[in-house]
Order: structure tokens, then sequence, then C-alpha cells
């Protein structure tokens, strides 16, 4: 497909509701853009249109100054079927290809969300596909929104959001065994919790690993000790044995000199 004043350099994905994905180069400036294409063709009204223009609309008004969550540079059409939405692109990947996250990576996923939340805004799609990993290491959270739209779900809510982070963050991070089983017995239900249950199993965990550390260095500590003991030990038997032989020997002359002295007489 030609889209005008773009090089498309790879397309990213694309899913059943319509939705493609693309990595695009705009050929004026050189600049990476993400490009997100919509084909209505197989939406009879209207109606999904102007949903979906509003959508983006109201997220691009919304959504201006934030660090992981990309900006929305142009609303426009390819024909009457096909719209799409330009975001602010950097070099990197998706989550599929860059992964796992890190765990400052998981406090921005969190971050993001929190910022959707706080502005009233649901993103419904979370999932690996829509997680940008610049070469930075910066995550950047795309298709906010959009579920809502081309997959018809009206109903969608920030547990859902919740869920579906949490879901991720089980498939593609770099956390305990330990910690993702705690995220399952708690379940919860905003990003703040989200965090705060992440933020005490890490304590925790670095907790255990300093008593680990300590408990090393006292070992160590101890062994010392003792290795220093059985040095002392061994110079005071050394010191010992020295005097003992001392003794013997002044004895041995002490006897000599006795019988050199009886012989003489």
């Amino acid at each position: 497909m030609d889209i005008g004043g773009f090089d498309i350099k790879r397309k990213l994905f694309s899913n059943d509701f319509g939705l493609s994905v693309f990595e695009v180069i705009e050929i004026e400036t050189g600049r990476t853009f993400i490009l997100r294409l919509v084909d209505f063709s197989n939406k009879s009204t209207d109606f999904k249109k102007a949903q979906w223009n509003q959508l983006q609309n109201e997220y691009r008004t919304t959504i201006s100054d934030y660090s992981h969550l990309s900006c929305i540079e142009q609303v426009a059409k390819v024909d009457e079927d096909y719209l799409y939405s330009l975001f602010d692109g950097e070099e990197g990947g998706t989550l599929s290809e860059k992964g796992p996250l890190e765990p400052d990576q998981i406090q921005q996923l969190i971050a993001a969300l929190r910022h959707l939340h706080d502005h009233q805004m649901i993103h419904g799609s979370i999932s690996p596909e829509n997680i940008w990993i610049t070469t930075q290491e910066r995550v950047i959270l795309y298709g906010a929104g959009e579920a809502k739209v081309l997959e018809g779900k009206p109903r969608l809510g920030a547990v859902l959001d919740i869920r579906q982070l949490i879901a991720v963050i089980q498939s593609f991070s770099t956390l305990s065994e330990s910690i993702l089983e705690q995220l399952n017995l708690e379940g919860p239900m905003t990003a703040e919790e989200l965090e705060q249950i992440l933020f005490r199993a890490e304590r925790k965990a670095g907790i255990s690993e300093n008593n680990k550390l300590a408990a090393f260095f006292e070992r160590k500590s101890i062994t010392q000790k003792a290795e220093a003991a059985e040095r002392e030990r061994r110079k005071a038997e050394k010191v010992k044995h020295r005097r003992a032989n001392k003794m013997i020997i002044g004895g041995v002359i002490a006897t000599m000199l006795i019988l050199t002295v009886y012989c003489l007489f």
C-alpha cells in the first residue's frame, strides 16, 4: 500500500480486527514513526470510522507529553476504507523481539498504565505487540483504546488492563517465580496495588539476598577467627616445644660437665 510521504520500513504485526502496524520512515525528514492503519472495508457503517477518529483525537489532546506513551503526530486516511494514526517512533522493537522485561521496565509500563487511568482512558489490548522497547531500553506503550472500537468491547475496564499487564509480566519478565506467584495470589486491581506488590516482593528479595550476603560474611568471619586461633595455638605449641628442647639440651650439657669434672678428679 502506498502511503504518501512515507516509506514502509517493515510491518510489525496485524490482527483479525483490521489493524496493521508498520514502522515507517518519513521521506522528507528521515524520521521514524509508528503507523497504525485500520481497514474499514468490512465495517459497513460510518459509525466505526467516526468512533476511530474520535478516539484518536481524544488521545491526541490527552496524551501530549509523557515518556512512556507516544504522541500522535497525525490522523489521516489513505482512502475511504483505510484510516491511520501516525505516532512518534524511536529505533527499537516490540517486546516479542526485544524482551524480556527488566524490573525497571515493568515500572515504566505500570507508570504508563497509571497515566492512562488517571486520565480516564482504558487501554484494552496490552500485549507484547503493543509494547515497544527502544534502543535505549525505554518502554513505550501503544494502542490505547483501540480494542473498544475495533473489537467491539464497550465495557472495557481498568481491571482488565491490570490482568493483561500481569499476563505480559508473567510471560516476558526476569522476575522470580515467587514474585509471579505472589501476583496470582493477591490479584491486584489497580496500577498502584500492582506496583506495591512488586515493590514489596522486590524489597523482600533484596533483604533475603542481603541476609545471604551477611550470613556469608559471618561464616567467613567465624572461619577467619578459627584459623587465627589455630595459628596462635600452633605458635604457642612451637614456643612450648622450643622451651622443652632448651631444657633437655641444658640438662644434657650439665650432665656432661659433671661427668667431665668427675673424670678429671
